[in-house]
């Protein structure tokens, strides 16, 4: 960062004052060249006339050819540098009080918003920078300049460490594969899989995102064989709204399969009714690069539907990091600027067609005001490489879950109101805390580093956080099972579309997808590690299955036992209508169970929305909160009966239940 901010000192003084160099240096040259000549005889006045013009002229040609001989390495200098956005006392940032019942290790929550000044300054250096980024994409269509941009026109806290070059091309010189990092839908393998929290049954394909104010990205590409399918972009650059580190922040803006017009002579496959295997399915959608507030640009954007017309939307390719991006303590302290971000999501590709859903990945390229086109191409090699690790999970032994305030028989679920949010919240709950003060702890930290809550306008209040999916609520639980026990859950499925198969046509439904997946607790030796290593992984599937793989009854009723295969009971069994589910080699878990829908024709009325659930009584963190919507191990809730019911018995107790086993027959978990 210091030598970052001295080369920026240094260039911009060389380069401010480009003019004053050339005019005023030359003089200065000549003056020192021409010392000699101060005194010269009265006899040779005229010599030294003649030799002194005839040296300025040289010394001015010679300065002339090289400056056009180097004009190309020199070429920042003709064009501007963005503003000076080394810390300030804006950079200073403001801690509210930590409450005495909160442990001394977390961190301070820092006062939102981050400006005082109505977030003036953070615009006028998003301008500032995005103007630079632009004269210097023109310099270089025109030749003046390298295609490598320097450091000096990039975001000052993106993570070096995860992005390498980043480089101007022709967006027809590249190939649609050296645009993304992807990460394929598939199976759980007990060798090892990938971390940060993934349904094994999406893929995820990302994009680094850098570009202008004013600029147009398009994306081109065609509708994949799946079940769904959304382009999401970050929002359009809004002070007030924070994307710490591309992970915690607002939403990005969401298109749907459904709300993507197809180019003429193409057919939509995802509309209801539609031949989802047409083979004429191409597709056009254009973001354009903005500042404003991305709920006021955007029509589209807004609960709980987030589905309007046309292919156009408003997102940025400049994000602001909020306090965490200039503290050192509690953030990463790089800087408060980043890139934006490009999410493509395909859930439950069709088997027969691949994790990419049987078409090739969509191409993109950005176009000027103007409509010259170029794309600016980031070197993700090392974020995929990670990304794409796969990681061997340690078996643990169970525990009573009975001895953990999370996993007790009378628990719930919790509903996700953002990835940031439900971490403080697991933090505050099991740390013993005054619940009052720990309650004010989470919305004030989730405040203050995501820039989310409830009582905030706007993205700021919506339930979808950065980087989920705009369709999808969460719910999550946690449990343990020990040896020799099984645990159940029972409950009713919505009805979903069933086309992993290669169904030929689209149908209603109550819901387009549902999965329930168990991710991998840490142990005390992998949270020490991930607090020393930045790399660390974690939020590893260790359970899987999604609701093609359900054993239901005509009701849609299910009954699902998961537990070792050793202690997997003899009745569990499919020809019993009985779905079973390997528990993993984790003693304990933390189950998310993902409900996409997408309005009109893929919802129910028990579908738990933002609308339905609101974030104001259903997060555990809110004074509102009443955890008898979802809070409690019943389904007596606004849920029903398709609020998974836990239960919990030795295996032996689920075996004498003989072979024709209803959920109402399965005993209740009593503590």
């Amino acid at each position: 960062m210091i030598s970052f901010l001295i080369a920026s000192i240094c260039q911009t003084h060389l380069y401010g004052e480009r003019q004053y160099l050339v005019a005023s240096d030359n003089e200065s040259t000549l003056s020192l060249l021409f010392f000699i000549f101060r005194y010269p005889s009265a006899f040779g006045f005229w010599i030294h006339m003649v030799l002194k013009s005839i040296l300025k002229r040289l010394c001015s040609f010679l300065l002339l050819a090289f400056v056009l001989l180097y004009q190309r390495t020199l070429g920042q200098a003709l064009i501007p540098l963005p503003c000076d956005t080394r810390p300030n006392k804006q950079d200073k940032v403001a801690l509210l009080p930590k409450p005495t019942s909160v442990p001394f290790w977390v961190p301070q929550a820092p006062k939102y918003p981050f400006f005082t000044d109505k977030g003036r300054e953070v615009l006028k250096e998003a301008r500032c920078l995005s103007d630079a980024l632009k004269a210097y994409i023109i310099a270089w269509m025109e030749g003046k300049v390298s295609s490598e941009i320097p450091d000096a026109y990039l975001p000052s806290g993106y993570n070096n460490k995860q992005y390498g070059s980043v480089k101007l091309v022709n967006p027809d010189s590249i190939n649609s594969k050296d645009q993304w990092g992807v990460r394929p839908a598939e199976k759980l393998d007990p060798s090892g899989n990938r971390g940060a929290f993934p349904d094994p049954n999406a893929t995820y394909i990302l994009n680094a995102l850098f570009a202008p104010f004013g600029t147009k990205v398009v994306i081109e590409g065609q509708y994949p064989y799946a079940r769904f399918f959304d382009i999401q972009v970050s929002p359009s650059f809004w002070p007030e709204n924070y994307r710490y580190n591309q992970t915690f922040g607002v939403p990005e803006v969401p298109i749907v399969d459904v709300d993507i017009i197809p180019d003429t002579g193409s057919s939509n496959p995802f509309l209801p009714g539609a031949d989802r295997n047409t083979t004429h399915r191409n597709y056009r959608v254009v973001y354009n690069m903005a500042l404003g507030d991305p709920t006021k640009l955007n029509p589209s954007f807004s609960p709980p539907y987030y589905r309007g017309k046309g292919n156009t939307r408003f997102g940025s390719g400049i994000q602001y990091q909020g306090p965490w991006g200039a503290a050192k303590k509690g953030g990463h302290g790089r800087g408060v600027w980043d890139f934006g971000s490009i999410w493509i999501r395909y859930y439950a590709p069709d088997y027969n067609k691949g994790s990419l859903g049987g078409v090739s990945l969509p191409k993109v390229h950005f176009e000027l005001e103007d409509r010259r086109r170029f794309y600016i191409l980031i070197n993700q090699d090392n974020l995929i490489k990670l990304a794409n690790s796969k990681v061997s999970v340690k078996p643990t032994k169970g525990k009573d879950p009975a001895k953990n305030s999370s996993y007790q028989s009378s628990g719930g679920w919790s509903k996700e109101f953002g990835i940031f949010r439900a971490i403080s919240t697991g933090v505050a709950i099991n740390t013993n805390s005054t619940a009052a003060q720990a309650k004010k702890y989470v919305s004030d930290l989730d405040k203050g580093v995501t820039s989310r809550g409830y009582d905030l306008p706007g993205a700021a209040h919506y339930e979808p956080s950065a980087t989920s999916a705009t369709y999808i609520n969460y719910l999550l639980r946690g449990m343990s099972c020990e040896p020799h026990k099984v645990v159940v859950l029972t409950g009713k499925l919505p009805v979903t579309p069933r086309t992993r198969n290669g169904s030929p046509v689209m149908e209603k439904a109550e819901a387009r997808y549902w999965s329930l997946v168990g991710y991998s607790v840490p142990t005390v030796g992998e949270l020490i590690n991930m607090a020393f290593n930045p790399d660390a992984i974690t939020g590893i599937p260790v359970q899987a299955i999604f609701d093609e793989e359900m054993v239901k009854s005509e009701s849609n009723r299910y009954i699902l036992v998961i537990s070792k295969p050793e202690d997997r009971p003899l009745n569990a069994t499919g020809k019993n209508g009985i779905t079973w589910m390997d528990w993993g080699p984790r003693g304990e878990v933390s189950w998310t169970l993902r409900w996409m829908s997408v309005y009109p024709d893929w919802v129910c009325k028990y579908t738990p929305d933002e609308i339905r659930f609101p974030w104001v009584t259903t997060d555990w963190a809110s004074d509102q909160y009443d955890k008898t919507i979802i809070g409690m191990n019943t389904q007596n809730g606004k849920l029903g009966e398709y609020q998974p019911l836990v239960h919990y018995m030795d295996k032996g107790v689920f075996e004498k239940l003989g072979n024709n086993i209803y959920p109402k027959s399965i005993p209740i978990w009593k503590p």
